[in-house]
């Protein structure tokens, strides 16, 4: 009886220490969208839209196509657009302070080609919208 009860207690403090996420408090809106709010939430210490996004979707900053030998313009890292300008390769995200993202979206290569075209690139893109340009 008492190693029966012993099991169940085991049990339920096993259930009860197991993490349902990366911080259950923060609500997930979209695996392809970042939200202000999700930031500021999520106490992310994200100063630069790079930290936000390494904090919470680091999965966007991985080698998503294919490079040629024979074209310099193509990339395997997505392509970064501001306020739906062109604004340079991953490292141009450093240099967009958090506290003035409004949105961050990212566009796989499908999603990128038919909303950017051909300046979308061959790896997707990671549009930041600004709190100015969102409101």
């Amino acid at each position: 009886m008492f190693a029966r009860v012993t099991y169940l207690l085991g049990a339920a403090a096993l259930v009860g220490c197991l993490s349902t996420g990366p911080n259950p408090s923060v609500p997930r809106q979209s695996a392809s969208v970042l939200t202000a709010e999700e930031i500021s939430t999520a106490h992310a210490d994200a100063t630069t839209a790079y930290d936000a996004i390494a904090r919470l979707r680091p999965n966007w900053l991985t080698a998503k196509g294919v490079t040629s030998g024979f074209s310099s313009a193509s990339t395997e890292y997505a392509t970064v657009y501001l306020d739906g300008q062109p604004y340079g390769d991953l490292s141009t995200l450093k240099g967009i302070a958090a506290y003035n993202i409004g949105s961050i979206h990212y566009y796989d290569m499908t999603q990128a080609g038919a909303k950017f075209g051909i300046r979308g690139g061959s790896s997707g893109v990671i549009e930041v919208t600004s709190k100015q340009a969102g409101q």
